[in-house]
């Protein structure tokens, strides 16, 4: 959450391969394509003394089997917090002919975390390059690390997986208490565990796992932890002892003070309604303070108090969080800070932790509304698709929720466009584009992000060569439920006249994709429950011909429904050499996730939406 939610130095170390490409790659043909890597050793042991703090030793070794799986492993980052963590690393290459090639500490690059910003700098980032790697050969990495200081005291808790996408063949977790070990609860699952063995006053668990068949990773799948061989470790019972540890780390952040009281008055000067009161000051605290986006390095799970981001200009997702809430507590509005898992596709919460969030954000209980003020182009309660649909525990309360998903009400974008094509075959048009909800904080950021001299690069990249145009960027800055912008565009290469030929009846812009939305990747079949958006998007264009040139035929209608999705296209022939098409796509899902067991009725359907898709234009 903003300063890294992460556990003990163990899971940034657990994880440290995660983020290499997929092991398992499909090829062109559908097929399942050589794994990159596989995991020839993974040993970690940890031991835990009952006030939190925590030793692990970790030995990983890892053979690249492709040049993809070298590019992948040649280079690995490791973060702590310096005061809390110690971090202690050997590294080597072992080449396939037994020759070890050691990383000497000279190589191993110091650094900070994602920035060095006052308040932020106790992150520190070790950045490991193997000498000599090729393919065959071996990336070792031996660790010893110490939570010298609990993050909370008396707590621990971890989440151990492991992966099925590659092939591993030793993986050994052990877990060791000091103490009272019926203290811990512990759920595992699709590993083989040991029994517990207590001597000397401590308790050891052991779980081994190894896998032969790599599974290929599904497009769009959820990322559960319940579908994945794991260990869950917590000495929480529930999610609301998480709630109170956070409370005792907020208290007091939100301090309403002298400065904070003044400018809450002054943002809310002549407005008496209390919800456009708590708009006024969002709107305010999105805009002006700076968000420093920090993921990685767990020192900060204490906020700056709200009058030093005041003062800074500038916070995390904590520190946005208690500004507001002490803006809003001015006003007499209530507020409390909302954790939330906004950095995955994960909707379900495992056994309780404090260290599996890692994003903070805010809710008001009297408008029922939950706010974002790091997402800097978000409507006053409209999430960013992050934060949408995702299980969530309220501080102040203790009560675990769920955040309003994208509805098909909520989040649309329209576009209606006039093309012209000319005797040389290029194209001049002109497109409107109307967005609500999350559709709409992602085209603000799109617009705001783009240079005032960068439209024809980004005109090129659209509609390919020889393009160029003109964005009327509207206002992306004000943050209205709505919002509008125009694009004038000029197509190098639409068509090759004289005919006989054909365009494709999606030419032209729009800033989203028809065959994307509805899933560009069929698998042929699913196993795990995926992803699945709602909104609805709407498409109206003309396309006229050059005088010369005849409208040979217009693809036929079509509608399509499946569950939760409908597609209609409507082409018709309005004069000798003009062309209307309304392509119109509506995602009604009932929440964030489709079920896997529906996938063989709706694949079908899918299948014939895409293909409606490519209908063409003929002409002569």
């Amino acid at each position: 959450m903003g300063r890294a939610m992460t556990r003990a130095i163990f899971l940034i170390l657990l994880a440290l391969f995660a983020a290499a490409p997929r092991a398992v790659a499909q090829a062109s043909n559908g097929a399942v394509a050589s794994p990159a890597f596989e995991i020839v050793k993974q040993d970690i042991e940890i031991e835990v003394a009952a006030d939190g703090r925590s030793w692990e030793a970790a030995e990983i070794r890892i053979r690249p089997l492709t040049a993809q799986g070298v590019k992948a492993l040649q280079q690995r980052t490791l973060s702590y917090t310096q005061g809390y963590q110690r971090l202690n690393v050997d590294a080597y290459t072992l080449k396939a002919d037994g020759r070890k090639i050691d990383v000497s500490p000279n190589d191993i690059l110091q650094g900070h975390g994602e920035t060095t910003s006052p308040g932020f700098e106790d992150t520190r980032t070790m950045t490991i390059v193997y000498p000599s790697l090729e393919i065959g050969d071996q990336v070792v990495l031996l660790t010893r690390s110490e939570q010298l200081v609990p993050w909370f005291p008396n707590v621990f808790a971890a989440i151990k997986t492991f992966s099925n996408a590659v092939v591993v063949h030793d993986s050994r977790f052990a877990f060791t208490t000091r103490g009272d070990d019926s203290r811990y609860r512990i759920v595992s699952s699709r590993v083989e565990a040991d029994a517990p063995v207590t001597l000397g006053g401590k308790t050891r668990h052991v779980w081994h796992f190894h896998n032969d068949t790599p599974v290929k990773p599904e497009p769009g799948a959820v990322e559960e932890y319940s579908d994945l061989p794991r260990v869950e470790i917590t000495s929480l019972s529930d999610y609301s002892e998480v709630a109170r540890i956070y409370a005792d780390i907020f208290r007091d952040r939100a301090e309403v003070t002298p400065e904070i009281s003044a400018l809450a008055k002054k943002l809310t000067a002549g407005i008496t309604d209390r919800k456009a009161k708590a708009k006024a000051l969002y709107d305010w605290v999105a805009a002006h303070i700076e968000y420093v986006n920090i993921v990685l390095g767990a020192g900060g799970f204490l906020p700056h108090k709200a009058s030093d981001v005041l003062k800074n200009g500038y916070g995390d997702c904590k520190d946005h969080v208690m500004l507001l809430q002490a803006l809003l507590a001015s006003e007499g509005i209530r507020s409390s800070a909302v954790l939330i898992r906004a950095g995955s596709d994960q909707f379900q919460l495992p056994s309780a932790s404090p260290f599996l969030f890692d994003h903070l954000i805010s809710y008001v209980p009297d408008f029922k509304l939950y706010l974002d003020s790091t997402a800097r182009y978000a409507p006053f309660g409209v999430l960013p698709g992050s934060d949408a649909g995702k299980r969530v525990v309220i501080v102040e309360t203790g009560k675990a929720d769920q955040t309003p998903p994208d509805s098909m009400s909520m989040s649309s974008v329209t576009v209606e466009s006039a093309i012209t094509l000319n005797p040389d075959g290029s194209a001049d048009g002109d497109s409107k584009i109307h967005a609500t909800g999350t559709d709409a904080i992602g085209a603000r950021a799109v617009m705001a992000s783009l240079p005032l001299d960068s439209d024809t690069e980004f005109f090129r990249a659209a509609l390919g060569p020889g393009s160029d145009g003109k964005i009327a960027r509207g206002k992306p800055e004000d943050l209205a439920q709505e919002y509008e912008y125009s694009v004038h565009f000029h197509q190098g290469r639409a068509a090759n006249f004289p005919g006989p030929g054909a365009i494709p009846v999606l030419m032209g812009y729009r800033p989203f994709s028809f065959g994307s939305l509805i899933g560009s990747d069929l698998p042929p079949s699913r196993t795990l429950n995926y992803v699945c958006a709602s909104g609805s998007y709407h498409d109206t264009l003309t396309i006229a011909f050059p005088q010369g040139v005849t409208v040979a035929n217009v693809p036929a209608s079509h509608e399509f429904k499946a569950e939760g999705i409908a597609l209609q296209t409507r082409y018709q022939l309005t004069g000798q050499n003009t062309v209307r098409a309304d392509l119109s796509l509506v995602l009604n899902r009932p929440g964030p996730v489709c079920k896997a067991s529906n996938w063989a009725t709706m694949r079908p359907v899918l299948s014939d939406m895409l293909s409606a898709l490519y209908a063409q234009i003929l002409y002569q």
